[in-house]
């Protein structure tokens, strides 16, 4: 099965760990600077790094529970790890003997609620937006910073230009190369590196 294929390469925390941006979000939270992180990854690397699940908007889901594909009967999370990282195979349903599988999007499947029911009083309370490592050519994500107030300060951290960056909004500022590198300037110039090289070391 491709997908049980996929998920022993991508569940998260079994090969591949938080990066130096995912622990900046995580600080941001502890700082009590953080509203919102929107995610369309769904390898969940932003909650082993230690932001709080309720700061979190995975778009395209997470592994951190499973359902039924058929019937939505909740299953335990780790039973289906367990399932399909050591045995190779997606478990079974109790309820109707269909398939199993996290909490995924796959394509052409409804994004979960929590999307709709935050992003308006988000963007109303938002005084800064920080956009990372994206192409922002995937709706509905790519319009988030469009939406914000013109007024509010957009830093874009990438390695070009992409949607309305590409125009001279006043407010702007973009911050050229790859992301960790740019935190790691961004955290020495707030003096804030010591904090995020701890939190780095205590998820690895």
């Amino acid at each position: 099965m491709p997908f049980v294929t996929l998920s022993k390469e991508i569940w998260p925390g079994v090969k591949y760990r938080p990066t130096v941006t995912h622990c900046f979000f995580s600080l941001l939270g502890k700082k009590e600077m953080l509203q919102r992180v929107y995610t369309q990854n769904i390898d969940g690397l932003e909650a082993i790094a230690g932001v709080d699940p309720k700061q979190l908007v995975e778009c395209h889901g997470h592994f951190r529970s499973a359902s039924c594909i058929k019937c939505g009967a909740v299953h335990d999370a780790d039973v289906c790890k367990r399932s399909m990282i050591e045995l190779g195979e997606a478990p079974k349903c109790k309820a109707c003997d269909n398939l199993v599988k996290p909490d995924v999007v796959f394509f052409g499947e409804v994004m979960p609620t929590r999307f709709s029911d935050l992003i308006h009083s988000d963007v109303s309370a938002c005084d800064l937006v920080i956009v990372l490592g994206t192409s922002l050519q995937v709706a509905p994500v790519a319009n988030i910073p469009d939406w914000v107030k013109k007024d509010v300060p957009r830093l874009l951290i990438n390695r070009e230009k992409v949607g309305s960056f590409k125009g001279n909004y006043p407010t702007d500022v973009f911050m050229e190369g790859d992301c960790d590198e740019s935190i790691q300037k961004l955290c020495q110039m707030a003096e804030w590196e010591k904090e995020l090289n701890q939190i780095y070391s205590e998820v690895h």
